[in-house]
């Protein structure tokens, strides 16, 4: 099998809320901002926030998605430079309301 990117509408709130940004060290409660966690943590320590969406400061190779998808099934993989540029769509547009 082969990962395609597919794309899907999404509630962006929902994914602020739940989503563990995994860089090169170590990752990040996007809800709380918390930094230093470790990328195969549940939720976070400090906010508790359960992670739903996992999203990745770099690139990735496919052997970076079948790793992550085997350790953490029913996580969903997200595109965080697709994400970034919707919230900051959004927020440009809340500016103008």
């Amino acid at each position: 099998m082969r990962f395609l990117r597919i794309w899907q509408e999404l509630d962006l709130k929902d994914i602020k809320s739940h989503l563990l940004v995994i860089g090169e060290l170590s990752a990040e409660c996007f809800s709380c901002h918390e930094l230093g966690i470790d990328s195969a943590s549940r939720s976070c320590p400090s906010c508790g926030t359960v992670f739903k969406y996992i999203g990745f400061r770099r690139k990735l190779r496919s052997a970076d998605f079948q790793s992550f998808k085997q350790e953490r099934a029913g996580v969903k993989l997200i595109d965080f430079f697709d994400f970034k540029k919707a919230i900051s769509k959004e927020d440009a547009h809340d500016i103008f309301k």
